[in-house]
Protein backbone atom coordinates (compact mmCIF):
# COMPACT_ATOMS: atom_id res chain seq x y z
CA UNK A 1 0.00 0.00 0.00
CA UNK A 2 1.61 3.64 -1.13
CA UNK A 3 1.24 5.64 1.75
CA UNK A 4 0.49 9.35 1.03
CA UNK A 5 0.93 12.84 3.96
CA UNK A 6 -1.15 15.62 3.06
CA UNK A 7 0.64 19.02 3.42
CA UNK A 8 -1.67 22.10 4.22
CA UNK A 9 -2.13 25.28 2.03
CA UNK A 10 0.64 26.85 4.22
CA UNK A 11 3.14 23.46 3.63
CA UNK A 12 1.98 23.92 -0.21
CA UNK A 13 3.55 27.01 -0.92
CA UNK A 14 7.08 25.80 -0.19
CA UNK A 15 6.61 23.04 -3.00
CA UNK A 16 9.61 23.83 -5.54
CA UNK A 17 9.72 22.10 -8.94
CA UNK A 18 11.73 19.26 -9.65
CA UNK A 19 11.58 16.67 -12.38
CA UNK A 20 9.79 13.90 -11.63
CA UNK A 21 12.47 11.23 -11.41
CA UNK A 22 13.91 13.56 -9.07
CA UNK A 23 11.71 14.88 -6.63
CA UNK A 24 11.24 13.64 -3.27
CA UNK A 25 7.87 11.93 -2.33
CA UNK A 26 5.54 13.74 -0.07
CA UNK A 27 4.69 11.56 2.80
CA UNK A 28 7.50 11.86 4.71
CA UNK A 29 8.14 13.66 8.35
CA UNK A 30 10.32 16.81 8.59
CA UNK A 31 13.07 16.67 11.26
CA UNK A 32 13.44 18.76 14.37
CA UNK A 33 16.47 19.45 16.59
CA UNK A 34 15.22 17.34 20.08
CA UNK A 35 16.58 20.56 22.89
CA UNK A 36 19.39 19.13 24.71
CA UNK A 37 18.85 17.06 28.14
CA UNK A 38 20.36 17.17 31.65
CA UNK A 39 23.15 14.67 31.63
CA UNK A 40 23.66 12.25 34.41
CA UNK A 41 26.71 12.82 36.62
CA UNK A 42 29.10 9.44 35.65
CA UNK A 43 30.12 7.58 38.11
CA UNK A 44 33.82 6.66 39.13
CA UNK A 45 35.59 3.58 38.62
CA UNK A 46 38.65 1.62 40.24
CA UNK A 47 42.08 3.25 40.58
CA UNK A 48 43.31 -0.26 39.96
CA UNK A 49 45.90 -0.51 37.01
CA UNK A 50 44.08 -1.18 33.78
CA UNK A 51 44.40 -2.28 30.15
CA UNK A 52 46.90 -0.28 28.73
CA UNK A 53 45.54 0.49 24.89
CA UNK A 54 45.66 4.21 23.96
CA UNK A 55 42.22 3.53 21.78
CA UNK A 56 39.28 0.77 22.21
CA UNK A 57 36.92 0.53 19.22
CA UNK A 58 33.54 -0.80 18.77
CA UNK A 59 34.45 -3.67 15.37
CA UNK A 60 32.57 -3.74 12.76
CA UNK A 61 30.98 -6.71 10.42
CA UNK A 62 30.76 -5.81 6.79
CA UNK A 63 28.40 -7.71 5.14
CA UNK A 64 25.95 -4.92 5.24
CA UNK A 65 26.30 -1.29 3.81
CA UNK A 66 27.01 0.45 6.06
CA UNK A 67 28.53 -2.08 8.03
CA UNK A 68 27.59 -3.05 11.02
CA UNK A 69 28.37 -3.46 14.46
CA UNK A 70 29.58 -6.81 16.09
CA UNK A 71 28.38 -7.26 19.79
CA UNK A 72 31.19 -8.89 22.21
CA UNK A 73 34.47 -8.25 20.46
CA UNK A 74 36.52 -4.44 20.43
CA UNK A 75 39.20 -3.53 18.40
CA UNK A 76 42.04 -1.53 20.29
CA UNK A 77 45.34 -0.20 19.46
CA UNK A 78 48.46 0.06 20.93
CA UNK A 79 51.60 2.60 19.65
CA UNK A 80 49.58 2.83 15.94
CA UNK A 81 49.25 -1.03 15.73
CA UNK A 82 45.24 -2.69 16.22
CA UNK A 83 44.18 -5.69 17.64
CA UNK A 84 41.26 -7.35 18.74
CA UNK A 85 39.75 -8.59 22.47
CA UNK A 86 36.48 -9.63 23.59
CA UNK A 87 34.41 -7.54 25.47
CA UNK A 88 35.68 -8.94 28.61
CA UNK A 89 39.38 -7.25 27.88
CA UNK A 90 40.76 -10.88 26.91
CA UNK A 91 43.20 -10.32 24.29
CA UNK A 92 42.60 -12.54 21.17
CA UNK A 93 45.22 -10.91 18.78
CA UNK A 94 47.91 -8.81 19.65
CA UNK A 95 48.31 -5.13 18.23
CA UNK A 96 50.28 -5.62 14.99
CA UNK A 97 47.53 -4.44 12.84
CA UNK A 98 48.23 -1.65 10.69
CA UNK A 99 44.32 -0.94 11.09
CA UNK A 100 41.94 -1.54 12.79
CA UNK A 101 40.17 -5.28 13.42
CA UNK A 102 37.02 -5.80 11.49
CA UNK A 103 34.86 -8.87 10.73
CA UNK A 104 33.96 -9.76 7.22
CA UNK A 105 31.11 -11.38 7.99
CA UNK A 106 31.34 -14.87 6.08
CA UNK A 107 31.57 -17.43 9.34
CA UNK A 108 32.95 -15.16 11.60
CA UNK A 109 35.92 -14.22 9.53
CA UNK A 110 38.53 -11.52 10.95
CA UNK A 111 40.03 -9.28 9.19
CA UNK A 112 43.87 -8.69 10.81
CA UNK A 113 46.40 -7.17 8.44
CA UNK A 114 49.33 -8.10 10.27
CA UNK A 115 52.72 -8.92 8.70
CA UNK A 116 53.14 -12.34 10.34
CA UNK A 117 54.54 -15.38 9.05
CA UNK A 118 52.35 -18.57 7.73
CA UNK A 119 53.31 -20.51 11.08
CA UNK A 120 52.09 -17.87 13.37
CA UNK A 121 49.20 -17.27 10.79
CA UNK A 122 48.20 -20.71 11.14
CA UNK A 123 48.44 -20.31 15.24
CA UNK A 124 46.00 -17.46 15.35
CA UNK A 125 43.80 -19.21 13.46
CA UNK A 126 43.87 -22.04 15.72
CA UNK A 127 43.87 -20.36 18.80
CA UNK A 128 40.46 -18.84 17.29
CA UNK A 129 39.12 -21.65 16.43
CA UNK A 130 39.83 -23.27 20.08
CA UNK A 131 38.15 -20.70 21.75
CA UNK A 132 35.44 -20.06 19.54
CA UNK A 133 36.03 -16.69 18.26
CA UNK A 134 35.65 -17.28 14.82
CA UNK A 135 38.76 -17.84 12.72
CA UNK A 136 40.97 -15.33 10.15
CA UNK A 137 39.96 -14.01 7.13
CA UNK A 138 42.19 -15.80 4.49
CA UNK A 139 40.74 -13.32 1.62
CA UNK A 140 37.90 -14.32 -0.83
CA UNK A 141 35.03 -12.92 -2.21
CA UNK A 142 32.38 -12.41 0.26
CA UNK A 143 28.89 -10.96 0.50
CA UNK A 144 27.22 -6.96 1.53
CA UNK A 145 23.61 -6.47 1.82
CA UNK A 146 22.75 -3.21 1.04
CA UNK A 147 19.56 -1.46 0.17
CA UNK A 148 18.55 1.89 -2.21
CA UNK A 149 15.22 3.22 -3.95
CA UNK A 150 15.36 2.36 -7.73
CA UNK A 151 13.89 5.25 -9.97
CA UNK A 152 13.96 3.14 -12.77
CA UNK A 153 11.08 0.51 -10.87
CA UNK A 154 8.30 -0.19 -13.69
CA UNK A 155 5.51 1.91 -12.46
CA UNK A 156 6.71 3.70 -9.91
CA UNK A 157 4.66 6.23 -8.45
CA UNK A 158 7.19 9.59 -8.34
CA UNK A 159 4.52 11.01 -6.03
CA UNK A 160 5.03 9.69 -2.53
CA UNK A 161 7.20 6.73 -1.25
CA UNK A 162 6.07 3.78 -3.24
CA UNK A 163 7.35 0.63 -1.59
CA UNK A 164 8.06 -0.62 -4.98
CA UNK A 165 11.05 1.04 -5.37
CA UNK A 166 13.03 -0.51 -2.62
CA UNK A 167 15.58 -2.73 -4.12
CA UNK A 168 18.04 -4.92 -1.81
CA UNK A 169 21.40 -5.74 -3.53
CA UNK A 170 23.09 -8.77 -2.54
CA UNK A 171 26.82 -8.11 -3.60
CA UNK A 172 28.15 -11.22 -4.24
CA UNK A 173 29.85 -13.64 -6.14
CA UNK A 174 28.88 -13.05 -10.42
CA UNK A 175 25.85 -14.84 -10.72
CA UNK A 176 24.81 -13.69 -7.47
CA UNK A 177 24.35 -10.09 -7.63
CA UNK A 178 21.21 -9.19 -9.00
CA UNK A 179 18.65 -6.78 -7.28
CA UNK A 180 16.02 -8.03 -5.19
CA UNK A 181 12.69 -5.92 -4.69
CA UNK A 182 11.82 -5.25 -1.07
CA UNK A 183 8.22 -7.31 -1.66
CA UNK A 184 10.55 -10.38 -2.63
CA UNK A 185 12.42 -10.19 0.43
CA UNK A 186 11.99 -12.63 2.85
CA UNK A 187 10.39 -11.62 6.09
CA UNK A 188 13.84 -12.84 8.25
CA UNK A 189 15.55 -10.01 6.25
CA UNK A 190 13.31 -7.61 6.98
CA UNK A 191 13.10 -8.74 10.57
CA UNK A 192 16.99 -8.67 11.00
CA UNK A 193 17.56 -5.32 9.07
CA UNK A 194 14.21 -3.55 11.04
CA UNK A 195 11.60 -1.71 9.68
CA UNK A 196 13.24 1.39 8.67
CA UNK A 197 16.40 0.55 6.31
CA UNK A 198 18.68 3.39 5.30
CA UNK A 199 18.34 4.03 1.62
CA UNK A 200 19.53 6.46 -1.53
CA UNK A 201 17.39 7.13 -4.59
CA UNK A 202 19.65 5.67 -7.84
CA UNK A 203 18.98 3.91 -11.23
CA UNK A 204 20.21 1.08 -12.45
CA UNK A 205 23.66 1.49 -13.61
CA UNK A 206 23.29 0.63 -17.11
CA UNK A 207 27.37 0.09 -17.17
CA UNK A 208 26.83 -2.87 -14.87
CA UNK A 209 24.19 -5.13 -16.48
CA UNK A 210 25.43 -7.95 -14.77
CA UNK A 211 25.96 -6.42 -11.99
CA UNK A 212 22.76 -4.50 -11.72
CA UNK A 213 25.02 -2.20 -9.33
CA UNK A 214 23.04 1.04 -8.55
CA UNK A 215 24.36 3.74 -10.04
CA UNK A 216 25.32 7.26 -8.31
CA UNK A 217 23.08 9.01 -5.63
CA UNK A 218 20.71 10.78 -6.96
CA UNK A 219 19.62 13.97 -4.80
CA UNK A 220 15.71 15.21 -4.37
CA UNK A 221 13.63 17.79 -3.06
CA UNK A 222 11.94 18.21 0.20
CA UNK A 223 8.65 19.77 0.30
CA UNK A 224 10.41 22.83 1.88
CA UNK A 225 13.50 23.18 -0.16
CA UNK A 226 15.60 20.85 1.49
CA UNK A 227 18.01 18.73 -0.02
CA UNK A 228 17.01 15.07 0.75
CA UNK A 229 19.96 12.98 0.04
CA UNK A 230 20.21 9.68 2.11
CA UNK A 231 16.82 8.62 3.88
CA UNK A 232 14.23 5.98 5.67
CA UNK A 233 11.81 3.86 4.06
CA UNK A 234 9.63 1.28 5.58
CA UNK A 235 8.04 -1.80 4.14
CA UNK A 236 4.74 0.06 3.45
CA UNK A 237 6.46 2.51 1.52
CA UNK A 238 6.26 5.48 4.90
CA UNK A 239 9.40 7.76 4.82
CA UNK A 240 11.69 9.82 6.81
CA UNK A 241 13.17 12.35 4.92
CA UNK A 242 15.87 14.23 7.29
CA UNK A 243 17.54 16.84 5.75
CA UNK A 244 21.36 17.69 4.18
CA UNK A 245 22.03 13.71 5.20
CA UNK A 246 25.22 13.09 3.58
CA UNK A 247 24.59 8.97 4.98
CA UNK A 248 22.77 7.46 7.36
CA UNK A 249 23.06 4.11 9.76
CA UNK A 250 21.11 0.88 10.74
CA UNK A 251 17.75 1.35 13.31
CA UNK A 252 18.13 -2.01 13.58
CA UNK A 253 15.92 -2.11 16.50
CA UNK A 254 17.30 0.55 18.40
CA UNK A 255 15.54 3.81 19.11
CA UNK A 256 17.85 6.19 17.05
CA UNK A 257 20.09 6.08 14.09
CA UNK A 258 23.44 7.43 13.24
CA UNK A 259 23.08 10.20 10.55
CA UNK A 260 26.12 12.00 8.66
CA UNK A 261 25.92 15.81 7.97
CA UNK A 262 28.15 17.90 7.22
CA UNK A 263 31.68 15.12 8.64
CA UNK A 264 29.57 15.44 11.83
CA UNK A 265 27.15 13.04 13.30
CA UNK A 266 23.38 13.47 14.63
CA UNK A 267 21.49 10.59 15.82
CA UNK A 268 17.96 10.52 14.40
CA UNK A 269 14.34 8.93 16.39
CA UNK A 270 11.79 7.13 14.62
CA UNK A 271 9.53 9.89 13.85
CA UNK A 272 12.02 11.48 11.44
CA UNK A 273 13.47 14.35 14.13
CA UNK A 274 17.07 14.66 14.91
CA UNK A 275 17.15 13.53 18.67
CA UNK A 276 20.53 15.75 18.70
CA UNK A 277 22.78 18.29 16.36
CA UNK A 278 25.28 17.05 14.33
CA UNK A 279 28.18 17.75 17.16
CA UNK A 280 29.91 13.76 17.02
CA UNK A 281 33.28 12.52 15.07
CA UNK A 282 33.25 9.23 13.58
CA UNK A 283 34.44 6.35 16.11
CA UNK A 284 34.24 3.51 14.62
CA UNK A 285 34.15 1.52 11.36
CA UNK A 286 37.62 2.84 8.82
CA UNK A 287 38.14 5.12 5.86
CA UNK A 288 39.61 3.64 2.96
CA UNK A 289 42.31 5.04 1.13
CA UNK A 290 40.43 6.33 -1.94
CA UNK A 291 43.61 5.17 -4.61
CA UNK A 292 44.12 1.42 -3.10
CA UNK A 293 40.75 0.98 -1.13
CA UNK A 294 43.25 -0.26 1.92
CA UNK A 295 41.70 0.16 5.40
CA UNK A 296 43.06 3.39 7.21
CA UNK A 297 43.22 3.76 10.66
CA UNK A 298 41.20 6.59 10.85
CA UNK A 299 37.35 5.81 11.62
CA UNK A 300 34.29 6.75 9.51
CA UNK A 301 31.12 6.52 10.85
CA UNK A 302 29.19 7.16 14.03
CA UNK A 303 28.73 4.67 16.25
CA UNK A 304 25.41 2.48 16.35
CA UNK A 305 23.43 2.25 19.32
CA UNK A 306 23.83 -1.04 21.11
CA UNK A 307 21.29 -1.97 23.29
CA UNK A 308 20.04 1.58 24.19
CA UNK A 309 24.15 3.20 24.18
CA UNK A 310 26.47 4.64 21.89
CA UNK A 311 30.11 5.71 22.77
CA UNK A 312 30.32 9.36 21.11
CA UNK A 313 32.52 12.23 21.04
CA UNK A 314 33.06 15.57 21.10
CA UNK A 315 35.44 17.57 20.57
CA UNK A 316 37.99 14.90 21.12
CA UNK A 317 36.45 14.29 24.48
CA UNK A 318 33.92 10.97 25.02
CA UNK A 319 30.92 10.21 26.36
CA UNK A 320 27.91 7.63 26.55
CA UNK A 321 24.70 8.87 24.60
CA UNK A 322 21.49 6.69 25.46
CA UNK A 323 18.21 6.18 23.48
CA UNK A 324 16.71 9.89 24.06
CA UNK A 325 19.84 11.55 22.85
CA UNK A 326 20.84 12.65 26.50
CA UNK A 327 24.86 12.10 27.51
CA UNK A 328 24.67 9.97 30.42
CA UNK A 329 28.26 9.88 30.93
CA UNK A 330 28.93 13.51 29.56
CA UNK A 331 31.49 13.46 26.62
CA UNK A 332 34.78 14.96 29.24
CA UNK A 333 36.26 11.53 29.45
CA UNK A 334 39.72 10.49 27.92
CA UNK A 335 37.80 7.30 25.80
CA UNK A 336 34.90 5.27 26.10
CA UNK A 337 33.95 1.99 24.45
CA UNK A 338 30.66 0.16 24.43
CA UNK A 339 29.72 -2.69 21.96
CA UNK A 340 26.12 -3.51 23.89
CA UNK A 341 27.47 -5.58 26.84
CA UNK A 342 30.38 -4.05 28.58
CA UNK A 343 31.36 0.01 29.53
CA UNK A 344 34.90 0.76 29.48
CA UNK A 345 36.31 4.31 29.83
CA UNK A 346 40.06 5.32 29.68
CA UNK A 347 41.38 7.18 32.93
CA UNK A 348 44.91 7.77 33.86
CA UNK A 349 46.09 4.25 34.55
CA UNK A 350 44.29 2.79 31.78
CA UNK A 351 41.07 1.45 30.65
CA UNK A 352 38.80 0.32 33.59
CA UNK A 353 35.04 -1.41 33.15
CA UNK A 354 32.40 0.70 34.61
CA UNK A 355 28.69 -0.18 35.24
CA UNK A 356 26.19 2.05 33.24
CA UNK A 357 24.80 5.79 34.36
CA UNK A 358 21.36 4.45 36.46
CA UNK A 359 18.88 5.99 35.50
Amino acid sequence: MKQRWWMGAAALLLLTACTPQNAAPSNVQSASVAPAAEATPAPTSTSQPGLPYDEIRTAVRYDSTPARPCEGYFTMSQNGLWGLMRADGTELLPCQASSPVSNCGAAGEWIWNAPVDWDTYEAYVKKLSASGDGTLCGGHGGFSYSFFYNLDTPGLDHTATDPAGIYCYRRSTPGQSSPLRGDDMEDDLWAFYGDWLPVYSAHLDPEGMEMNWPGPLVESTRGDGVTVRWWYINRDGAGLLPPEVDRAGWFFSEALAPVEQNGQWAYLDRQGNLATEAVYEPVCDSRRDPTTGDFLAEPDFGAYLQNGYAAVCRQGRWGLLDATGTEVILCEEDGVAWEGTTLWVKEGSGWHQRALPSS
